[in-house]
């Protein structure tokens, strides 16, 4: 392993292929901040042999450019194929249940819809990423999880803590999270089916193949459910396709478009008082994304569009209360990046449009559409430069992004950022960083005005400034971090209300201040008890939050609606050649809630073969009656089995 300043170049374009020996620590790390990257099949024929103990530096690509994990300032949460494929989950949104530093809170089963927040933030404050193409909803942050992805497309998905604007954007206002996707021909023909109870249905397939310089996939899958109670059933598909351009050993273009469709029930998914709610989604996305040039100068440009459908029922069926929206977003990017003795320096440009038209969001229009009688639209300007610098033993990356808005007349703001890291061992990395970062109003909080709620056009761009240390501790079988952290909060946007029976309002908060800890431990026992599998692991993390605010008389729906505790445990296991299993623990305590709950997950699969596994698994054993929303109940005890071929 090394720490060179031209470093970040041994790995960029390459498949890491982590071993069980010296770098069994990094295979097998589940969601921790010294994970591995690429872990490209679950199949073991799939794995290249003379791969297997090479050494190259594990990177992620929480930046403009790909960066060496143990060099990176902020927590970095990890999480591989193999992490996702023995988890007992059905969609992305189940999977980061189990990231302690992660808030997921769920309106409905198995991705129907999730509010996903990092340290203290609201759903809004979270940037979504796919390859690195910024998938925010602009109308509310409710939708950021609408994306064509399948479980099966995903080679890694890297989570970045703490407010990264610099990194991602100012939509990364208290993290982001990147979900990469396989470019490989290891598995032709994926199929996998699932059946459970509550008439849960799914099929998902997925195709690769390899034409010339060109890495091509398509995937498609379609799961449903009856519902675990009352108007909690639920139609969701899926299709994504890629095409890989290979021009030469380190230069690519990427070039993706995908297809999400939602139907559910949404049972008081907004409001206690319509119980019969509903809604319709549909999402388009295209993008296309290059890296290019030498190993002195790298250029990353990226175009990118998304449209996206929703039409909402206050009660279903009935065209009272009924909204309709479509927004789209465009966007243009382009990364310079320029190695020299000094350093690396990174020059950065981001163009974002976007647009909604709707039934309720915005200025009337002159000339209705349908449905569409209202509209707004907005645009957002960012110019970033950062320089990283590595002596000895020490990193040090800082930066500045200027950023504008259209919402903001006239007004440009500046976003430093700055952070050392000081790596003295192999083992050891010691972090401490600070970071300004902003965030503009959601179409929804600026115009929502109906039954339930009142919006306010008045609302102002949010604004934060962060502080973290932060200490790893690294070996092949145990990896440990502890992270302290401060974001202290200006203008900060939610919805309230001064009384229960008052309608909730979008509002500026004028200061709130998270404190936090986040400490995690991965003890890889498999090199201890091999009889248990030698990639078997025990992780347990652990999230608490202090809030100083100064809101007290007000009831807030997002803001002041944080954890407080969150503990996640992670037992994962084998039983001779053929079973492999994990437990999955989670307890957590919401200042909202009366008292805090505890759920048990668990996954059974037997191998038939390399190709064929068949697996059982259970959620929510303990058949908890919790809520992570005041009024939307979760599911409790829910079993399910499927069958999974791989050709």
């Amino acid at each position: 392993m090394t720490r060179k300043s031209y470093a970040a170049f041994n790995t960029l374009h390459r498949v890491v292929t982590i071993g069980t020996l010296s770098s069994l620590a990094l295979f097998c790390a589940y969601a921790s901040t010294a994970s591995a990257q690429n872990v490209v099949s679950n199949d073991p024929q799939t794995t290249e042999p003379e791969k297997e103990h090479e050494l190259e530096q594990v990177t992620v690509t929480a930046s403009k450019l790909a960066t060496p994990l143990n060099q990176a300032a902020k927590l970095i949460t990890v999480i591989s194929a193999k992490d996702i494929a023995s988890a007992p989950i059905r969609s992305l949104q189940d999977l980061l249940v189990y990231v302690a530093g992660v808030d997921v809170a769920q309106r409905g089963g198995h991705g129907v819809q999730a509010d996903i927040s990092i340290r203290g933030g609201s759903q809004d404050q979270t940037m979504v990423l796919l390859n690195g193409i910024n998938l925010n909803s602009s109308q509310a942050g409710h939708l950021s999880f609408d994306i064509p992805i399948n479980l099966s497309d995903i080679e890694r998905i890297e989570i970045l803590r703490g407010p990264s604007a610099l990194i991602y954007g100012i939509g990364a206002f208290s993290g982001g999270i990147n979900i990469i996707t396989r470019h490989d021909t290891h598995d032709r023909l994926y199929a996998s089916i699932t059946a459970g109870m509550h008439r849960l249905r799914g099929v998902e397939l997925r195709g690769s193949s390899r034409l010339g310089n060109t890495i091509n996939s398509i995937s498609a899958s379609s799961r449903s459910s009856a519902g675990y109670t009352d108007n909690t059933d639920y139609q969701i598909n899926n299709a994504l396709w890629q095409t890989r351009l290979e021009l030469g050993e380190v230069n690519k273009i990427d070039l993706q478009a995908g297809y999400n469709e939602k139907q559910f029930g949404a049972n008081k998914f907004y409001t206690a008082k319509f119980p019969l709610q509903y809604e319709y989604t549909r999402r388009y996305l295209a993008s296309i994304r290059g890296e290019v040039g030498s190993k002195t100068l790298r250029l990353i440009p990226a175009l990118y569009w998304d449209r996206a459908f929703d039409q909402f029922d206050l009660t279903k069926g009935s065209d009272i209360g009924r909204n309709y929206h479509r927004t789209d977003n465009y966007g243009v990017n382009l990364a310079a990046s320029y190695l020299s003795a000094l350093g690396m320096t990174t020059l950065a440009g981001d163009v974002r449009r976007e647009d909604v038209v709707s039934s309720k969001l915005g200025y009337l229009r002159s000339r209705p559409e349908g449905h569409y009688t209202r509209w707004d639209s907005r645009t957002n300007l960012s110019l970033s430069l950062e320089h990283t610098l590595h002596v000895s033993d020490f990193t040090l990356s800082a930066g500045a992004m200027l950023n504008h808005t259209s919402l903001l007349k006239d007004v440009y703001k500046l976003l430093p950022s700055i952070s050392l890291t000081y790596h003295p061992t192999e083992a050891w990395s010691f972090s401490a960083g600070w970071s300004k970062s902003m965030r503009t109003p959601t179409f929804v909080d600026l115009w929502y005005t109906t039954e339930t709620h009142n919006a306010s056009g008045q609302l102002q761009p949010e604004y934060s400034q962060s502080y973290e240390i932060s200490a790893r501790y690294h070996t092949p079988i145990l990896q440990a971090h502890l992270a302290g952290f401060k974001t202290a909060g200006k203008n900060l946007i939610d919805w309230v209300k001064h009384n229960p029976t008052d309608k909730w309002s979008s509002w500026n908060h004028s200061k709130i201040d998270n404190y936090g800890i986040e400490a995690g431990v991965t003890f890889c026992y498999g090199a201890y008890l091999p009889v248990l599998g030698s990639q078997s692991k025990l992780q347990l993390d652990y999230l608490y939050i202090h809030q100083e605010h100064s809101s007290e008389k007000l009831i807030s729906l997002y803001s002041l609606n944080y954890l407080r505790h969150k503990l996640t445990a992670r037992l994962t296991y084998s039983i001779g050649s053929r079973l492999e299993g994990s437990w999955d623990f989670r307890y957590q305590d919401r200042v909202s809630q009366t008292s805090p709950f505890a759920t048990l997950d668990g996954k059974l699969d037997y191998l038939f073969s390399e190709r064929v596994r068949v697996g059982i698994q259970a959620n929510n054993i303990t058949d908890t009656r919790y809520y992570d929303f005041a009024s939307v109940i979760q599911p409790g005890f829910w079993l399910s089995a499927g069958i999974t071929c791989r050709l």
